[in-house]
Parts: structure tokens; C-alpha cells; sequence
């Protein structure tokens, strides 16, 4: 009685690394062997195409809108705030400065951890794809780094600021961090093309 091999196991058995595998423990036999057989079968039965697919969409879609936000602040909203008024420009910019304060803290660990998970999951190593996505990885990584020990500081500060009481040299402040979040932007989007680019090779 012939067996009905499924598409998905058909897919992973013509993947390169499949056969890596498989000429590894051909030759291996015994109990031991044959539940290590089972396991690795199973491995790759789990990381089916659709899986695959799933995890490339969301590593692109939250990489994406990080980058997407991150370039509204620095092209739309804060040079519009910054011809403000004093007053006003603070009270518009602080609300700003603790909602993204918080909500960057998770979009970039997340961000960085999806790219390292299509880095190894998805792509075979030291192909084109996986050295795409590994910099691109790395590149999140250092931003991450990056945005801890310059942007953010400056940023805590304005989210504390009373609008009666600032620093004499607030502007100065603003505009020193307008800069670095613009080379934040700029290696954000140099990321994200890396990570695109990685998925659709």
C-alpha cells in the first residue's frame, strides 16, 4: 500500500540542509539513533514553509512601522512643533516624549529579536539572505544600543519638564537630539532594507 507524502514534508525533504542532515545519520543505527532521527524530523516537519512565511511578514511589518513612526517624528511632527510657540511647543512635545518612551521600550527588543529569529530560522547560513538579515540584526541591535545611551537620556529629561521651569538651554537640548534621532532614522531604514531584502531573495 503506497503512503501519500504531505507537500510540506516533500518541501523540507528537498531543502538543502534536510539532506545535510539526513546524510549525517544514514548511517547511524540503534534506539538512540532512531528517537534522534525522530526529533530532527520533527524539527523540520515544525519549520514548514507557511511558518516561515508567517515569521518573515511579521519580523518586515513590525520592523516597519518602528521605522515608519520613527521617520513621522523626524520629518512631520517635530520640525511642525518646533515653530511653535515655547509654551505650547513644550506642552506638545512632552506628552510625546512619555508615550514613545514607553512604547519604544518593547518595539525595539521585539524588533530586534524578530530579525534574529529570520536570521536563523528562516535562511540558510552563510547564504546571501542570512548575511542580509544577520546585518540587518546587528544594525537593530547597535540602534538599540545607540538610542539607550544618547537619544533616550535627553528624551527623559523633556518627558519631566514643567512648562514654568525648563532648562535655559531646552532648545539646544531639542536640537541635539533632533540629530541623533535623524542618524537613528537613517540606519533604521538601512535595516529594514536589509530585512525586505533578506525575505525576498
Amino acid at each position: 500500500m503506497s503512503t501519500v507524502v504531505p507537500e510540506s514534508t516533500r518541501v523540507i525533504q528537498s531543502n538543502p540542509e534536510w539532506s545535510r542532515v539526513k546524510s549525517g545519520l544514514k548511517m547511524r543505527t540503534g534506539p538512540r539513533h532512531d528517537l534522534r532521527w525522530r526529533e530532527v524530523d520533527a524539527s523540520f516537519e515544525f519549520m514548514n514553509p507557511d511558518i516561515i512565511h508567517g515569521l518573515e511578514v511579521a519580523a518586515i511589518v513590525v520592523a516597519g512601522t518602528l521605522t515608519g513612526s520613527e521617520f513621522a517624528v523626524a520629518v512631520f511632527f517635530h520640525p511642525c512643533i518646533s515653530r511653535l510657540e515655547d509654551a505650547v511647543h513644550i506642552r506638545a512635545a512632552q506628552p510625546l516624549a512619555k508615550v514613545l518612551g514607553r512604547v519604544m521600550s518593547f518595539w525595539y527588543p521585539i524588533t530586534f529579536l524578530l530579525a534574529l529569529t529570520v536570521t536563523f530560522v528562516a535562511h540558510n547560513a552563510r547564504s546571501t539572505p542570512w548575511r542580509l538579515a544577520l546585518t540587518s540584526t546587528v544594525l537593530f541591535a547597535l540602534i538599540s544600543i545607540y538610542s539607550l545611551l544618547w537619544p533616550v537620556p535627553i528624551n527623559n529629561q523633556v518627558a519631566r519638564w514643567q512648562p514654568d521651569s525648563v532648562p535655559p538651554n531646552w532648545r539646544d537640548l531639542r536640537r541635539r537630539w533632533d540629530l541623533l534621532h535623524a542618524i537613528r532614522v537613517v540606519f533604521l531604514i538601512i535595516a529594514l532594507i536589509l530585512l525586505v531584502a533578506s525575505c525576498v531573495h
